[in-house]
């Protein structure tokens, strides 16, 4: 039996997650689709809303739900949500209208990193895991419900964001698969309550964020990087004026060597694979950037041909 609920979501996760309920004839009541930042390189609103209208499903595209949402969720009663890729706080006073709830997918083993860009955060702090939580959101702080399902994600010393963001999207379908499946058996949802003294927090990012600042270690620079590198808005220095953003970079031949003479941002080397620039401890070797004014993907040794040039 098809459950009564509604999608509350979007990015490519959500648009993946719907993607495969629809395959497996799980059909919501109704899509609230979030509109995407305009910042943002990947955009799929648009798709979901496609895919929606061939399957007869009533949907709209929202950066938040409206009053007018609102009441027509306070106007029905409804099994449960499934909310996945939504970006702001749903109106608590909605929960009495699902009869289990809202049941969202976070990016993180609840209850660390609770809050915003969990998968780049927690790769720019340098942390060997992450993984997929199903919880129910509740009145408390956010991502603070009870947790339905979890499981863990190893995070790989060269992979990026988006190569973990691969993983948590397809362990998240799984969740959700699983979950739908155990609510076709009839099988009773086993809820845990998160502890609170294992909570930790994030904060929300911007694209200014990404300034890469050459007077810290190479290893935080390199998980700067890797944490926010594209699709994501990217680490980024200047030289002669010209941002660039940072596509692929690795510890530098030289991340070892004792200079008792150092100018953070200084480039050492030059060569066929890109610059190798200090870092007030160790080195960095830049293999690919993005002048985005320009539109112009490069090795950084077509720009820079020097060794006195210094990136700031």
């Amino acid at each position: 039996m098809n459950p009564n609920f509604l999608f509350i979501g979007g990015t490519n996760r959500g648009y993946r997650v719907l993607t495969a309920l629809l395959l497996q004839g799980y059909l919501p009541k109704k899509c609230f689709i979030l509109k995407e930042d305009d910042h943002e390189d990947v955009k799929v609103a648009e798709e979901i809303s496609l895919m929606c209208k061939k399957h007869n499903i009533d949907c709209s595209i929202r950066k938040k739900l409206l009053d007018e949402d609102d009441k027509y969720i306070m106007a029905n009663q409804f099994d449960f949500a499934v909310v996945c890729g939504w970006r702001t706080i749903i109106n608590p006073k909605l929960i009495k209208n699902f009869g289990l709830g809202l049941i969202a997918a976070h990016d993180s083993l609840l209850p660390k990193y609770r809050g915003f860009a969990p998968i780049n955060w927690c790769i720019i702090n340098g942390e060997k895991k992450t993984g997929v939580t199903l919880f129910l959101i509740d009145e408390g702080e956010v991502d603070s419900g009870p947790v339905i399902s979890q499981r863990e994600i190893v995070i790989k010393p060269d992979e990026y964001a988006i190569d973990v963001y691969e993983k948590v999207t397809n362990t998240t379908i799984e969740l959700y698969t699983e979950f739908f499946s155990t609510i076709a058996s009839g099988a009773k949802v086993i809820l845990k309550v998160q502890d609170e003294q294992e909570a930790s927090y994030t904060c929300k990012r911007t694209p200014t964020d990404g300034k890469i600042d050459w007077n810290e270690k190479s290893d935080i620079i390199i998980n700067l990087i890797r944490g926010i590198a594209h699709p994501y808005p990217g680490a980024y220095c200047y030289f002669n004026s010209t941002m660039y953003h940072i596509r692929k970079a690795v510890l530098g031949k030289s991340n070892m060597k004792n200079y008792s003479g150092r100018i953070p941002g200084r480039v050492i080397n030059i060569s066929g694979d890109g610059i190798e620039v200090l870092c007030g401890q160790g080195s960095v070797l830049i293999q690919e950037w993005e002048d985005k004014k320009g539109n112009n993907i490069c090795i950084p040794s077509e720009n820079i041909k020097s060794i006195t040039a210094t990136l700031s």
